[in-house]
Formats: C-alpha cells, structure tokens, sequence
C-alpha cells in the first residue's frame, strides 16, 4: 500500500479555513484517505499543535484511525 506523509501545512489549511488552500487541502486528503494510509511525525503533530490548548483538541483534529504516527528517524530530525 503507497503510504503520504501530510505535511503540517495541509492539515493547518484545514484547521484554519485558509482562504486559499482550504479547498485544495480538503479535497486532497478526502481523496488520499480513500486511497492509502496518511501518516505524520512527531515533527508535524507539532507544528499543527501550537494552535490548540488542550491535547484532546489536537487527537480530535488529528485522529490516529486516520492519522498513523510514524517513528522519526535520528537524520530526519537533523534535516527538520
């Protein structure tokens, strides 16, 4: 199965309503979610955490029956 890796900006358009990309990030992870595993880091799920003040806020925007958290390796951190 292909797997994607949701880039934090993808799902802050979401979150956030941008004007300009809310569309286009919608419509995408509607479609991948039909097609293949979604799946962010550690990395992503904090970038998209500063807009929330409880942790359960973040779990119900990100849930992990459609979110796959993946394991971040050392050399990807050091590149982040």
């Amino acid at each position: 199965m292909k797997e994607i890796l949701v880039d934090s900006n993808v799902i802050l358009d979401i979150v956030t309503e941008d004007p300009n990309w809310f569309d286009w990030s919608a419509n995408k992870l509607a479609e991948y979610v039909q097609l293949t595993q979604l799946n962010i880091n550690p990395i992503i799920y904090a970038e998209v955490s500063t807009g929330f003040e409880k942790i359960e806020e973040l779990e119900a925007v990100l849930p992990i029956n459609i979110f796959q958290r993946l394991d971040l390796p050392w050399e990807a951190a050091f590149l982040a």
